[in-house]
């Protein structure tokens, strides 16, 4: 995979963090993974000791510089609430395009298509109080777009990269954004991983704050059964049936030959046992 060449804007932070990578012996992408998780660590009031925290004093105070770093170019760059920058996700693709987890290569959409994209949607009215969700986020750059230009809206981004979800809500924080960011595979909703809660009091307090999501919050969002058991039973039963589907239903789309004989009452019959056994 050909390297991904950095910002000139982004580099001094990209040297914080390989500077104090190769120091320590670490790999760059796993140090940024961690300085994500020491950022929204320190916007979660409440939130226990990180468990999983290794290191220590003196190497703490590289991601305070680290943060610092990321405050000052966030803060040259937003000028005002129509403005949105997103330097995680080039530093994101140049860290991995340069390390030993290339195959990991990720590229998000260009900043000007994230634009366009939001423009294209763009009616007259501006609405408030909707729900706007990307569900694979990556950065959260489609969702800064569109907050950028319908502000007062609740924000949903979803991807089963769980640094992506780390960008994500980093991001959202630092632009004022108001939603939730899951960590799972949007396209099997029963499977959550890990979730937050962006801004959830900044409309009170003015204070930008993360919240962890639990499995309960989670479901509760999106209706989804109580028991993930259950669900999982729903969904096998659906598939079963699918799988019993006779090949003669799918005679309009396969090859097949037209001298085979099909039992037209076998089919209406499975047909409505198939019905019976949906959810």
């Amino acid at each position: 995979m050909a390297k991904y060449e950095t910002p000139p804007l982004v580099r001094p932070l990209e040297k914080l963090i390989t500077d104090f990578s190769y120091t320590n012996g670490l790999d760059p992408v796993n140090v940024f993974n961690d300085f994500l998780t020491y950022i929204i660590h320190g916007f979660s009031p409440g939130a226990p000791p990180l468990q999983s925290w290794k290191y220590k004093r003196q190497q703490n105070m590289k991601f305070m510089q680290m943060l610092t770093g990321w405050v000052r170019l966030m803060a040259s760059r937003i000028k005002d609430d129509t403005s949105w920058y997103d330097p995680f996700g080039d530093l994101y693709m140049a860290l991995v395009s340069k390390s030993a987890q290339q195959s990991q290569g990720e590229f998000f959409t260009p900043v000007h298509i994230c634009d366009l994209m939001v423009l294209c949607t763009q009616t007259e009215e501006k609405k408030t109080g909707q729900r706007m969700g990307d569900p694979t986020c990556g950065s959260g750059r489609l969702l800064l777009a569109y907050h950028a230009r319908n502000p007062g809206n609740y924000l949903i981004g979803e991807d089963i990269n769980r640094t992506c979800c780390l960008m994500t809500v980093c991001n959202m924080l630092i632009h004022g954004c108001v939603g939730e960011v899951i960590c799972h595979d949007s396209l099997n909703p029963g499977n959550f991983v890990d979730g937050w809660k962006v801004n959830p009091m900044l409309a009170w307090t003015g204070i930008p704050t993360i919240k962890r999501m639990n499995m309960e919050e989670y479901r509760a969002g999106r209706n989804l059964p109580a028991s993930l058991i259950s669900y999982e039973k729903r969904c096998q039963r659906v598939a079963e049936s699918v799988r019993r589907i006779p090949l003669c239903l799918y005679r309009p789309f396969s090859r097949c030959n037209n001298d085979i004989k099909y039992d037209t009452k076998h089919d209406h019959q499975h047909k409505k046992m198939i019905t019976n056994n949906i959810l």
